[in-house]
């Protein structure tokens, strides 16, 4: 009960008063129930004024926890090797259909890493400077599937690597469009009759691949699509946890085995996520993507750490 309520307070809290009148359980009871998971790391609680504890659970706390790592992915196809990372470190994992919402919680702290788009976490991270990107996760795995509805209307996520190239490719192909923006891959693909096509992501691009499709990296070339950074905070306070989930980042495969534990963990068929595997370079250069310095005013350096 406890636990369930410290999930619905996400990254508000719980006053640990508020737990024993809630829950009907006497003040006692509760300090030794909270020790109890405290030690478990399922939740952790701060001293907040006088004697008032607030408790969070630790999926949803808003600052590191020592010797924890919770790492947030998009529902994509992208991230087996982050997957591997945090298994190996027996970290949290959480999903999120939204880059926006995941790079949100890096910056807020209710995830310690993130793999998002990394034109979302260029802009956070100029914003708020409390963010480092610290490796690419790979490169293409995306493009266009179109309808066959008669419209001047792309669907699109917002502020996000799809919704540059998707600008892009406009601009390359010379056309008349204007974009539509959705929080979410499965209500753009609910949508897509009312729309010219879509700009999206793998595995959700090779499941649709009996429609008309065409890759953005065809049109554009090769480009960067999400990038893995952490909260400052959570390096200064686990800088060697850091160090490690890096390190099993950067050794980690992506090969069957990879694709049936992300098929499990995002929903989708192992074998279509398998295949479209093909459509991403995991194997990328560690560096700073100079054609993006116009989203930050040249100041990439301030943002990355590739030591």
């Amino acid at each position: 009960m406890i636990l369930e309520l410290t999930k619905e307070s996400k990254s508000d809290g719980v006053l640990q008063s508020q737990i024993s009148e809630k829950l009907k359980i006497s003040k006692s009871t509760v300090s030794e129930l909270i020790s109890k998971l405290e030690s478990e790391k399922m939740v952790v609680r701060k001293l907040v004024s006088g004697k008032a504890f607030r408790v969070w659970h630790v999926e949803y706390a808003p600052f590191p926890i020592k010797g924890l790592i919770r790492v947030g992915i998009l529902k994509a196809s992208e991230y087996p090797k982050v997957v591997s990372a945090v298994e190996k470190l027996k970290g949290i994992l959480k999903i999120y259909d939204s880059g926006i919402e995941l790079t949100r919680d890096l910056v807020s702290g209710v995830v310690d890493v993130a793999a998002s788009p990394i034109v979302t976490q260029l802009y956070f991270g100029i914003l708020m400077k409390n963010i480092k990107i610290h490796r690419i996760v790979a490169k293409n795995g995306s493009g266009v599937v179109f309808s066959n509805a008669q419209s001047d209307c792309y669907g699109c996520s917002e502020v996000s690597t799809m919704e540059l190239n998707l600008r892009r490719y406009i601009s390359k192909k010379m056309e008349k469009a204007q974009i539509r923006y959705f929080k979410s891959p499965e209500a753009m693909i609910q949508a897509i009759e009312e729309l010219r096509g879509i700009a999206i992501w793998e595995p959700y691009f090779t499941k649709l691949s009996d429609r008309k499709t065409e890759r953005f990296e065809d049109v554009l070339g090769d480009f960067v699509c999400c990038s893995l950074a952490s909260n400052k905070s959570f390096g200064e306070e686990n800088p060697e946890l850091l160090e490690k989930f890096i390190a099993e980042f950067d050794k980690a495969k992506y090969g069957r085995e990879e694709a049936k534990k992300l098929a499990q963990l995002i929903g989708f068929e192992e074998e279509i996520i398998y295949k479209s595997f093909e459509n991403y370079d995991f194997e990328v250069e560690q560096e700073v993507p100079r054609d993006l310095e116009v989203l930050t005013l040249g100041r990439l350096e301030e943002i990355f750490s590739f030591q």
